[in-house]
């Protein structure tokens, strides 16, 4: 069978991946991380074909011919709350001028997956899990496969969902081969070029506005992912970003693979996002002889009452130790903040800035709080009248903020949202640091498009 993987072609930057989407800050791009697993689930038996027009800036013309001139049997393709509309329009052609059979994934299908499919004329069958085989399942017409809403037989057909609860699952190396890795960008990977890598799925914590925890979790088999590190190395990729949602949750099993990068030799640099309460100094260390030189975490809020209210299940102090770790150990460590959250006012929101100003990391990231599919902050929303239920459309990154507080309005969120990120980065004193850092040409191009890019943003 020919299979097409397809990232569809967007008038902004979109980041449609992992369950999440939004319109790229500081110019980030990254492989697809639903369509590279599926590549690896669906090579066996199968011609495989990724066209990321993201990444290759194509146009809906060049696009649809490219992807024409596969004739593929199937396509299986990603989308998202930012940019379903202008998606479903060209997905729709791509339908009509191949008849494959159409198969997404994205975090529009997390809820009411059954109505889409039923509403919608070009749409064959929803993924529930990109890790799951039982897509091969599916491309047999087989009915009701796991993790899999279809329309088989006339009818729409869901099979059973089934979450990870910490056990352990294998899939084949994905291909990175399929996917232009040149053209893909992370602000804080040191190499001009690099993979995305996957270690688990999902997340164990419970936090309220993340769409994480309704996945469950589960551990990708250590051999899998160091022979697919090694097979990186060797076809001369030097940087990865792990883009696990925990990185390191279950703490014993990272202390095998960090040791394992060593005594392999691997050789790579790499960054993840991870939670405060997880490193320690001796994991910090391992993380740094294993390649680790930047570390993400999400510090959220600096107000009790929203991260207790949000579930967090940790405070400003674990964050402010956690960038202590990183700063003694000599990594970059970068801290993301959520204003809007419920409960949030002006001066919960001052704040946060002001902890992001004095907690010592290196980069902060601001965003809107958004009501993502599938989470509970989102059903929060709709029953207190602050979202209708039908609201689909919707920017992860802030540009569109859709909530509102009961002392601000979404117009007064995005504006303290542009404040915040004035007053982090405009700080002479804190440019001045940057500047001194810069290690070569390729850091310094990267620092100047980041900082270019945030201004970009920032004045809308």
């Amino acid at each position: 069978m020919r299979i097409l993987l397809l990232n569809p072609p967007g008038d902004k930057l979109y980041l449609r991946d992992y369950y999440c989407s939004k319109v790229s800050k500081a110019d980030t791009l990254y492989e697809p991380t639903d369509l590279l697993m599926l590549s690896g689930i669906l090579k066996g038996g199968h011609e495989l074909k990724a066209v990321d027009a993201i990444a290759g800036r194509l146009g809906e013309t060049a696009c649809l011919a490219e992807a024409a001139s596969f004739r593929p049997d199937a396509v299986v393709f990603v989308t998202g709350a930012v940019s379903y509309q202008s998606d479903f329009a060209f997905l729709r052609r791509l339908k009509a001028e191949t008849g494959a059979r159409m198969i997404g994934s994205g975090d529009l299908f997390l809820e009411g997956a059954r109505e889409l499919l039923e509403e919608t004329d070009f749409l064959d069958a929803v993924l529930l899990d990109f890790t799951d085989d039982s897509i091969l399942d599916l491309l047999q017409g087989r009915p009701e496969c796991r993790n899999i809403v279809a329309k088989q037989d006339g009818r729409v057909r869901a099979g059973p969902v089934a979450r990870g609860r910490g056990e352990e699952f294998d899939i084949p190396a994905p291909e990175h081969s399929l996917f232009p890795l040149s053209a893909y960008r992370y602000p804080f990977l040191r190499g001009a070029s690099f993979a995305t890598v996957l270690t688990d799925y999902g997340c164990p914590h419970r936090c309220r506005f993340c769409v994480m925890p309704g996945l469950g979790h589960k551990l990708r088999r250590l051999d899998g992912v160091l022979a697919e590190l090694a097979a990186l190395r060797r076809a001369g990729i030097r940087e990865v970003y792990f883009n696990d949602q925990t990185f390191g949750a279950d703490r014993p099993r990272t202390r095998e693979l960090l040791d394992r990068m060593v005594s392999e030799g691997l050789g790579l640099g790499w960054c993840c996002f991870t939670r405060a309460d997880l490193v320690d100094e001796d994991g910090v260390r391992r993380m740094k002889r294993a390649g680790c030189h930047t570390l993400m975490f999400g510090a959220e809020s600096a107000c009790p009452e929203i991260l207790a209210r949000q579930e967090k299940g940790l405070g400003t102090q674990a964050v402010r130790e956690a960038i202590g770790l990183c700063r003694r150990e000599g990594l970059t460590a970068v801290a993301t903040f959520i204003l809007g959250l419920p409960g949030e006012t002006r001066r919960s929101a001052e704040e946060t800035v002001r902890f992001a100003l004095s907690c010592g990391c290196d980069y902060a990231s601001f965003n809107i709080a958004v009501p993502r599919m599938g989470t509970p902050l989102r059903q929060e929303a709709v029953a207190a009248g602050a979202l209708p239920a039908a609201a689909a459309e919707m920017d992860q990154s802030g540009g569109r903020p859709p909530l509102r507080t009961d002392e601000l309005s979404s117009e007064d969120i995005a504006g303290l949202r542009g404040e915040a990120v004035r007053r982090f980065y405009g700080r002479p004193g804190y440019l001045a640091r940057q500047v001194l850092k810069v290690s070569g040409p390729h850091d310094l191009r990267r620092k100047v498009r980041g900082l270019l890019s945030i201004l970009k943003d920032v004045r809308g």
